[in-house]
């Protein structure tokens, strides 16, 4: 296999020229459930007379024909039956159905009724692997936890481990142009967009949504894969740890995870906010292709997949391709990788320090909900994602800045980032949106990452004073160039991706909002930085 192609482009590839020529399933059966529904699941197979071989499923809760699923049923060319099965969501016309409240570990469980149904039908051998993903990642983790006895191991791709923080309420704020265009594909009736609204703080329902509280239910090992950029990214790799530390017998120590720098949209486009992904990030080091993982789990081919690392990871560096110590791949025996929490402390004067000020100072703006900052790139699923330039919105006056000087050397930041702010606020309620941006030498802002922090779900939180507020903007892997600066901004919207905070009231009002720096009340943020 050529090194130019990625893992997943050229599996794409082969995938669309495979299945231009047979298009259709070569049956289409029903599946029962334990409540008597009916699932159809589409058939591929080698020719129409194959019988007893292992078997890959894919279910899919935007149907059997969803263009994230049909491609790979190009896997039935090598020995397999390929299942693809529609979900109860993608079966209701009504548009009334939530997805996956009935595919995981609950009173109904959808997906072990169809592992245990097609693990004992004619068609397979009893071994069943499952693939996909987004939502179709989404429906391996929740029925991972069912233990199925036939399933023998998952390839799970950009995949909410929780639902409720990956996907819909991150830092307790709804996630309004996520949820809305995505229930407005696969469940429209806008009963269930009220429901979820409703349900805005995490409770028994979002508790069995969410795979993270279930790792010792899961047996089977799993191949994940993510990109910086990807909306789920670390949804995903929480699925990673959790199983890979807490996973019972067959899944605990036999994870792997791959991460790219790579958009929600990864691979059907190259392009990466402003820029192209880098050439280098087209193919990772080590091959974990699909083929190769279900060979060894379900044909016990002994290709050696199983003593590839447990993580292979992109060092992202400039997009611009000047020359960093970035744009690398590197391997890792576990998540997180060793490093040097640094803080870098916001000051008075706008900068970063590797030190607090003395004394205590505070900046504040004003922040008006009828004129939110703009989404301009970050994770997202339908907005333009990727690392793009902040610049246009740093203009503003609701929202402050802090650069750090040009660095003198290469500086390499791997693992979760944390905001910890002293934050106030006059009014009930409002939002800390936090954004870290590598500053080129041309002026450029480029985003890295990005995420708020609701006060009002904190309960420390109270008008006019302040509180110490955490803002987790999740994990990534970059290298910040010598030259370039490191910049931190804050404002209180991120707009349309975040629906508008209205400062705890039912209609806009302005909220005067302060950040404090230095004594007892020094903000920074939070680096994990990897020495050589």
């Amino acid at each position: 296999m050529s090194a130019v192609f990625s893992f997943l482009c050229f599996f794409l590839l082969a995938v669309s020229s495979l299945c231009a020529a047979d298009g259709k399933p070569d049956l289409t059966i029903h599946i029962p459930m334990r409540d008597g529904t009916e699932l159809p699941t589409d058939i591929y197979l080698p020719d129409p007379s194959a019988r007893n071989l292992p078997c890959i499923l894919l279910r899919s809760p935007g149907g059997r024909a969803a263009r994230i699923a049909t491609p790979f049923a190009y896997m039935a060319k090598h020995q397999y039956v390929v299942a693809i099965q529609d979900t109860r969501c993608a079966l209701d016309q009504t548009g009334k159905t939530l997805p996956y409240c009935t595919d995981g570990w609950g009173y109904f469980q959808d997906g072990y009724d169809t592992i245990e149904w097609l693990a004992n039908s004619d068609f397979t051998n009893g071994k069943i692997g499952t693939l996909g993903a987004s939502a179709l990642g989404i429906t391996q983790l929740m029925l991972a936890p069912t233990a199925p006895p036939a399933l023998k191991c998952q390839y799970i791709g950009m995949a909410a481990a929780n639902l409720y923080q990956d996907a819909i309420y991150s830092g307790g704020q709804f996630l309004k142009h996520q949820v809305e265009g995505w229930l407005g594909l696969h469940a429209r009736d806008p009963e269930v967009l009220q429901y979820v609204c409703n349900n805005n703080s995490y409770n028994c329902f979002w508790k069995g949504l969410d795979t993270t509280q279930v790792p010792n239910r899961v047996s089977v090992p799993a191949i994940f894969y993510t990109g910086w950029y990807d909306v789920f990214s670390q949804g995903t790799l929480d699925a990673f740890m959790c199983r890979n530390e807490h996973g019972a017998k067959g899944a605990r120590g036999k994870q792997k995870i791959v991460i790219g720098p790579w958009p929600h949209s990864w691979p059907l486009t190259k392009k990466l906010g402003d820029f192209d992904i880098p050439a280098s990030a087209q193919a990772p080091l080590v091959e974990y292709f699909p083929e190769r993982w279900f060979n060894f789990h379900l044909k016990d081919e002994a290709n050696g997949v199983d003593l590839l690392p447990p993580v292979t990871y992109y060092v992202m560096g400039p997009f611009d391709n000047t020359p960093s110590k970035g744009n690398v791949w590197k391997t890792a025996e576990n998540w997180p990788i060793p490093s040097h929490l640094i803080y870098f402390y916001l000051t008075q004067d706008h900068s970063l320090s590797m030190a607090p000020q003395a004394s205590e100072a505070s900046l504040s703006y004003l922040y008006d909900p009828k004129q939110p900052t703009p989404t301009i790139g970050g994770r997202n699923l339908f907005l333009e994602s990727g690392p793009k330039d902040q610049t246009p919105m740093e203009q503003r006056s609701d929202l402050i800045m802090f650069t750090s000087p040009p660095l003198e050397e290469d500086l390499e930041v791997t693992g979760r980032i944390i905001a910890k702010l002293f934050f106030s606020s006059d009014k009930p309620d409002t939002d800390v949106a936090v954004r870290l941006t590598d500053v080129y030498p041309d002026g450029r802002s480029i985003l890295i990452v990005d995420n708020l922090t609701r006060l009002g779900s904190l309960a420390t939180f109270a008008p006019d004073k302040p509180c110490e507020v955490e803002v987790d903007l999740w994990s990534t892997s970059i290298v910040f160039a010598k030259g370039h600066s490191i910049r931190v901004s804050i404002s209180s919207s991120n707009y349309p991706k975040y629906e508008r905070n209205l400062n705890g009231s039912t209609t806009p009002e302005v909220a005067r909002n302060t950040v404090f720096f230095g004594g007892k009340k020094a903000s920074a943020i939070l680096l994990p930085v990897v020495k050589e």
